[in-house]
């Protein structure tokens, strides 16, 4: 089940066109301008449609400011299309619309340059620039490979490109993988002031009270360096051991840095007073998961063996009972030994080389670097999730209820004069190659343990949020953390800190001195965030240190970059 690289997959002629305006670029760089129907002011989807169709195009990137789909409302592209018919859309974020033209059957799909560059502010011109950049770095770093339809069509085929000549990625058995979506998270996020925004579970204990201190004179945003490009470090691989209590004692006690997880209860120790480390499945699914943190609070979770490890250094109680192993070496051998499986080595390895390409390009238009640079971020997190992907459901608009499927007649609703179901796509064999939900879990898990517990540039110190003073944590946004205090450790090493530049490390992203309000709510916070990383770190960087205090550490790491030569898997 070795997955095949597509290696000539084409570039569809691009109308690149801002969605307000309608004034856009060909992927040839021919500007055009939509014609707009009468009676209106700006162009509506219909005329984009018709601006495509006139140009030859088979894609539409919108570009500017495309209307948020907000609850409640109808969709964007739910609207009535004359002379085109809807294939069935991708209604999550990133968008992604199918069209046919009635008469001449011209199929167009309809995307937005953000779902590739973030919210860079990009014209039509710089978003076409951006893309042709894109493929310039793909293909210098991959060796001519092509780039997809999507950030995560196109990192799966990267990554079937770069898979080591020795590895034919073994899958963890159905029951494994079907484990592993019901029990496994993605990223940690916490609000850690009490209000609205604060776990109701009763374990759970604010780190901040408002009313205690109701202002703050820092703000601090702190996250990882392209983090989870640094996460991909010799995962483990299937077809994955099952262990009963003995043997998970076992590997807990003699082999604390084995790829695995385990099914725990965890007690937390009856002083702590900061952020919690596992995160537990609320009753009801849908509620998302929650971190205990009350002294003497216990739990039951699966946690990964990083997490784990974090937990134990910090003097929490773990008892397991009972685990998963994931193999740590290829089924084939070099010589008479064996070789560590490193399924996303290379592929990580060499999205690295092509960000520090296009940032270390001084020629390069500061906004096509910082675009090319966000395409990168997103082929690599896309990737990640696509291999826990079992297939998504596709939107399909029909204006003739009759035109609906019986399997779906129950679940169809209308919207206006339209007709909208949801059909869920079936994992085909090729699609299977690429899925590898144990990858996903681990990089995920790793990504939970490091916000908590970061290496530095020093590495009898860490860094992370358990370093900071737990009366200053404002909360953990995936690899991000927020504090009223800065921390020393995240100033680059010119600064007296001890972020050295390399992926993985955190580092300082935005910072702001005066009082303000403490966040309350996660909006409160966001809005901080985006005002911090708007002024930079230069009020941080220009404070003159007088003292570093780090917490001394001996911590080794599932996910410390490595210190060899830039050599490949082969």
């Amino acid at each position: 089940m070795r997955p095949q690289p597509w290696k000539n997959l084409a570039d569809p002629t691009t109308l690149w066109i801002d969605y307000k305006s309608g004034k856009g670029m060909m992927s040839n760089g021919k500007p055009v301008v939509a014609k707009i129907g009468p009676r209106r002011k700006n162009p509506n989807l219909v005329d984009m449609l018709d601006t495509a169709m006139a140009e030859e195009a088979r894609r539409i990137m919108f570009t500017g400011k495309v209307p948020t789909a907000d609850r409640g409302q109808r969709h964007w592209l739910l609207v009535q299309t004359p002379g085109w018919k809807a294939l069935g859309h991708w209604m999550g974020k990133p968008v992604t619309g199918r069209f046919e033209h009635i008469n001449t059957g011209l199929r167009v799909e309809v995307r937005t340059a953000e779902e590739w560059f973030g919210d860079t502010p990009l014209t039509p011109t710089l978003a076409r620039d951006s893309w042709n950049a894109l493929k310039v770095m793909i293909d210098e770093a991959f060796e001519g490979a092509p780039i997809a339809l999507s950030p995560a069509g196109t990192g799966t085929n990267l990554w079937a490109f770069s898979l080591p000549k020795n590895l034919d990625p073994v899958h963890v058995t159905e029951d494994i993988a079907e484990e592993i979506h019901r029990t496994s998270g993605q990223h940690h996020l916490e609000h850690l002031v009490a209000g609205p925004s604060f776990s109701t579970h009763e374990d759970c204990r604010p780190l901040v009270d408002p009313h205690v201190t109701p202002t703050a004179d820092k703000f601090a945003y702190v996250d990882a360096r392209f983090m989870y490009a640094s996460l991909c470090s010799e995962l483990g691989t299937g077809p994955g051991v099952r262990m009963n209590r003995a043997a998970s004692w076992e590997l807990l006690e003699k082999k604390p840095y084995a790829r695995g997880r385990l099914l725990i209860k965890f007690t937390v120790p009856d002083t702590w007073n900061h952020v919690g480390i596992f995160g537990v499945q609320h009753q009801k699914a849908d509620d998302g998961w929650y971190y205990p943190n009350r002294p003497g609070a216990t739990g039951e979770t699966w946690a990964d063996m990083a997490e784990i490890y974090v937990a134990r250094q910090n003097g929490w109680l773990i008892e397991p009972y009972e685990g998963i192993k994931f193999e740590g070496q290829s089924e084939k051998s070099r010589g008479d030994g064996l070789t560590r499986a490193r399924p996303l080595d290379t592929f990580a390895k060499r999205i690295i080389r092509a960000r520090e390409w296009v940032q270390n390009d001084d020629e390069i238009n500061p906004l096509v670097r910082t675009a090319v640079s966000a395409a990168l971020r997103a082929i690599l997190i896309q990737t990640i999730g696509a291999f826990s992907s079992r297939g998504r459901a596709q939107t399909v608009v029909t204006e003739d209820v009759r035109n609906v499927p019986a399997a779906y007649q129950a679940e169809v609703r209308r919207q206006g004069k339209l007709f909208v179901y949801k059909q869920r796509q079936v994992m085909n064999e090729r699609s299977y190659q690429f899925y590898h939900p144990e990858y996903s879990a681990q990089i995920w898990a790793r990504g939970r343990a490091r916000v908590l517990s970061s290496p530095t540039t020093d590495r009898s110190v860490k860094g992370g949020a358990l370093s900071v003073d737990p009366s200053t944590l404002l909360g953990i946004n995936g690899d991000a953390i927020y504090t009223t205090t800065l921390p020393m450790w995240s100033l680059p090493t010119a600064s007296g800190g001890l972020d050295d530049g390399r992926v993985g490390r955190m580092r300082l992203q935005g910072y702001l001195e005066g009082q303000y309000k403490i966040p309350v709510t996660l909006d409160e916070r966001n809005r901080l965030r985006q005002k911090s990383a708007a002024a930079g770190v230069d009020a941080a960087l220009d404070r003159t240190i007088h003292e570093n205090e780090f917490e001394q550490s001996d911590d080794e790491s599932f996910y410390a970059v490595s210190d060899e030569p830039d050599t490949e898997v082969v």
